[in-house]
């Protein structure tokens, strides 16, 4: 028996344990993103003293003002209290209006848009059922297959301006590193803007359900240096057919 309990003990441990990590989102990769996650980290903060707060408080009336054995008298009936409905009205409203004005933030950072500081655009297409990545000053097209999905290359430490286009249903860009997603309607074109700050690759996904092979329009964002980049351009970068070269014909001028 004593075996068991411990047991129990333990695998309840571990499920708390499971639970509270799967309650906090990924790590983040962006600028932008470690601004949502603070956001959440001080909305988790705020629910978690209500919810100890709320639960204390009932648990101590409970046991408070149980009855006690052989009493059969009714307690004494109390019909409100002004201060106390008061206290309760105002006090969540502030924290209402703060968490309003913190999400406000956030919300207008990672909306924003600033051109002037953007270093690498890039043009992404989803259609039934894959991505097309393109980086137009660059000539550079990249096209996935079910059996190879397409990467996306972005240096570290630099702004990146994000065109998204879907050329038949809905279709949703999503990276859980990122914290974000961004839906992509047909004849309507978003923009979003993010600034790396993590090296390694982070797998996104489309997060609207598209049709019948949905699973299969997965991508990968790879972020390096800005010598790593580079290279990667101009190995990427379409390379200009030279010249063909035939038998001369015609009269060359005499100068």
């Amino acid at each position: 028996m004593k075996k068991l309990s411990v047991l129990l003990g333990l695998a309840a441990v571990a499920l708390i344990a499971s639970g509270c990590e799967s309650a906090f989102p990924p790590p983040a990769v962006t600028d932008e993103a470690l601004e949502i996650r603070d956001l959440y980290n001080l909305v988790f903060a705020v629910a978690a003293v209500v919810f100890v707060l709320v639960q204390g408080l009932i648990i101590w009336s409970v046991i408070r003002y149980r009855r006690k054995p052989g009493d059969s008298t009714l307690p004494v009936q109390t019909h409100g209290n002004l201060a106390l409905e008061i206290v309760w009205t105002v006090i969540p409203l502030i924290v209402v209006i703060a968490l309003f004005f913190a999400s406000a933030r956030v919300l207008n950072i990672v909306d924003a848009r600033q051109p002037e500081n953007v270093a690498v655009k890039i043009e992404v297409v989803g259609y039934q059922w894959q991505w097309k990545f393109a980086y137009p000053a660059e000539k550079i097209e990249i096209f996935g297959a079910a059996t190879a999905y397409p990467e996306m290359v972005v240096p570290i430490n630099e702004r990146i301006e994000i065109t998204l286009v879907a050329q038949d249903v809905n279709h949703g860009f999503y990276i859980p590193q990122f914290l974000f997603q961004r839906d992509m309607v047909p004849g309507k074109t978003n923009y979003f803007e993010f600034t790396p700050n993590k090296l390694g690759t982070f797998t996104g996904q489309c997060s609207a359900f598209c049709g019948l092979l949905h699973h299969q329009m997965g991508f990968t964002v790879r972020v390096v240096t800005r010598a790593e980049y580079d290279a990667w351009i101009e190995e990427t970068r379409p390379k200009e057919e030279p010249a063909a070269a035939g038998p001369m014909t015609g009269v060359v001028a005499q100068p």
